[in-house]
């Protein structure tokens, strides 16, 4: 494991934004999502047989799609078979994710059992509205929840403990350099404007997608991406570790554009390889869209820095 970390941290008086941002989303994280428990577990929808069910009907609901909306489907989506359960069960949750199939998926009319498909009508009424109460729903962004507030309260709104820290601990490695370097209103431009990018590109890739995303990750990689590119010539202290041995942890200066392969070419990697509509709980389009905007704030300040070292 090796990351980067510019800072020494004897100074805290030298970025107070930093400390801030880390002390509300903690804050935040405890008032309103720690301890908060999910009442969806149970839904029948989940279980194996709900999402079985859920594929068969959601197969039907393909079949009465015109050709332009069915073309902009995932091709694995169109190759499930409909006689394979584990291809069913797949879809099924897959369909949980459309917010399409949601809203018009009640009113449709299926064939097969019709005491089973009433059943399940009731128990995808019953889950919407469970879903669309829950507090990551509420807070985070998405296709179905994406009003003017929901841009900025997503990057202050984390799902567990381990999201958070592992989060919280970039933001501090790389927010305090930021701050360091142009002071604490650039870095609440780029953590705030980087966030809202990161939302644009979650939202781009997932048009009609019902899972929110939450977290500060496309803030950080926003300003992971500014450092990179404001402080490109300079060789940063890098943190690595392989194991507790002697020797085999500690501290080395490398070049600040060893970022861009560590984190940011590993976040397109990841989305070319996730299957379009699954995902795997990390949303790698919103990284990708905070990198984009961090990296030309980035150059902006880089190129007015040496236009005013020019000058003067």
């Amino acid at each position: 494991m090796i990351i980067p970390c510019p800072e020494d941290f004897k100074d805290y008086s030298r970025y107070p934004l930093t400390i801030t941002l880390a002390v509300l989303n903690v804050f935040i994280f405890i008032l309103i999502f720690s301890g908060a428990s999910s009442s969806l577990t149970s839904s029948p929808v989940l279980q194996k047989d709900g999402l079985i069910l859920t594929g068969r009907l959601y197969y039907q609901y393909l079949q009465t799609l015109p050709a332009d909306e069915l073309y902009n489907k995932p091709q694995w989506v169109l190759q499930m078979g409909s006689l394979n359960a584990e291809h069913m069960g797949l879809l099924g949750a897959y369909a949980l994710r459309d917010s399409r199939f949601l809203e018009k998926g009640e009113s449709l009319a299926y064939r097969g059992d019709q005491v089973q498909v009433a059943s399940w009508r009731k128990d995808i009424s019953e889950f919407r509205k469970k879903y669309q109460e829950q507090l990551l729903y509420r807070f985070g962004l998405s296709a179905g929840a994406k009003g003017p507030l929901s841009w900025f309260t997503y990057q202050f709104s984390h799902s567990n403990w381990i999201h958070l820290l592992s989060n919280l601990s970039f933001l501090v490695l790389i927010g305090a350099a930021v701050e360091v370097m142009a002071g604490s209103q650039m870095l609440l431009i780029v953590y705030l404007l980087g966030g809202c990018a990161g939302g644009l590109g979650f939202l781009l890739s997932d048009l009609h997608g019902t899972v929110p995303m939450v977290g500060a990750s496309a803030s950080i990689s926003a300003l992971l991406a500014f450092y990179c590119l404001a402080e490109m010539r300079a060789r940063v202290r890098f943190l690595y570790f392989a194991s507790p041995m002697p020797g085999h942890y500690g501290a080395i200066f490398l070049p600040t554009l060893l970022i861009i392969p560590l984190f940011l070419v590993v976040d397109i990697a990841n989305l070319w390889s996730t299957p379009e509509g699954i995902g795997g709980g990390v949303a790698y389009a919103a990284h990708i869209g905070g990198s984009v905007l961090g990296a030309v704030f980035g150059m902006a300040y880089r190129g007015r820095s040496i236009q005013t070292a020019s000058q003067n």
